[in-house]
């Protein structure tokens, strides 16, 4: 009942789903209840302190989301399930897994008379709360009894459907997860670029966003990465300052890139936006190497540069 795991909880709850909730730590599982009693749809969740009785109380076949942290986290989680759940129930893994585990878990868990479906989730805390994409794919029976409960929770679309689709065999669904996280980085790097550029003509960031303004009015760019960068150049603090004055130009990674770059090369597929986003990415993880770069070469030689004067968005 992290925080993803209990805003999807929430969310399914909202549809009018009876929902059973387990955490490690039963009194985690008694501060969620507690902390939601309040809501209308407080009757529709269901806590337990053991797994024994959380499998119990699930309707056959049995669906048992796991939302916990990619890797040791999950597998020791589907162990302790395995050993509650019967033939034909059903494990659906949400986590950010490589879909070559994936393909493993399937075959793994069929092989035992259980179903799988890897399904990875875009959207974060509040597309979990509020209605994220889903991603699934595994055993192929396990759509339909699962395809009620997703579409009720995910995203719509302008035209009202639903953000999921069911994307094939073992790890397929986690493979299209994981070149959707890609899309996002190398669409972000590129809008870093742009911003990048335009701030080296001279462009503040309220003159960036306008641009950037002007770039989605035509219709063409119109999506939600160029939406939260406008945001981000429009930020300030209570002070008055752009808020990326203060921002560290440092990024993680959870490795969805890194591994789509990976298997493109594999392949023999060129995805150079993408290469570049994860090496830039990379790069600001070298924070003290690139200062002592710059120290060291203070008086790096530039070349010739053109002064912006007209900087009207059209």
């Amino acid at each position: 009942l992290g925080v993803m795991g209990a805003n999807l909880a929430l969310n399914i709850a909202e549809k009018g789903f009876q929902v059973a909730v387990f955490n490690r730590t039963s009194a985690k599982t008694a501060s969620f209840l507690k902390e939601h009693e309040s809501e209308k749809f407080a009757a529709n969740l269901n806590g337990y302190e053991t797994m024994k009785a959380f499998a119990a109380s699930l309707k056959k076949p049995r669906r048992a989301f796991i939302l916990v942290q990619a890797g040791a986290a999950t597998d020791s989680t589907i162990e302790q399930l395995k050993e509650v759940l019967e033939n034909g129930d059903i494990i659906i893994d949400t986590g950010n897994a490589n879909f070559k585990d994936q393909d493993k878990r399937a075959a793994q868990l069929e092989s035992q008379g259980l179903r799988f479906l890897g399904m990875g989730i875009s959207g974060g805390e509040e597309g979990a709360r509020k209605g994220p994409a889903f991603f699934p794919g595994g055993t192929p029976s396990v759509w339909e009894e699962v395809r009620p409960i997703v579409e009720a929770a995910a995203a719509k679309a302008e035209d009202g459907r639903p953000c999921v689709t069911f994307n094939g065999k073992g790890g397929a669904g986690s493979c299209v997860k994981m070149y959707h996280n890609a899309g996002e980085y190398a669409v972000l790097q590129i809008w870093g670029e742009a911003y990048t550029a335009l701030l080296a003509f001279g462009f503040d960031n309220d003159q960036i966003a306008d641009v950037f303004e002007s770039w989605k009015a035509d219709g063409f760019l119109k999506s939600y990465m160029l939406d939260i960068s406008i945001a981000a150049c429009r930020a300030r603090e209570a002070a008055g300052n752009y808020l990326s004055e203060k921002v560290k130009d440092r990024i993680g990674s959870k490795g969805t890139g890194l591994w789509s770059a990976q298997e493109a090369l594999e392949v023999g597929v060129p995805a150079p936006s993408l290469s570049m986003a994860v090496i830039s990415r990379q790069m600001t993880m070298c924070k003290e190497e690139r200062i002592a770069n710059c120290k060291a070469f203070p008086n790096f030689p530039r070349g010739p540069s053109a002064e912006a004067r007209d900087k009207s968005p059209n």
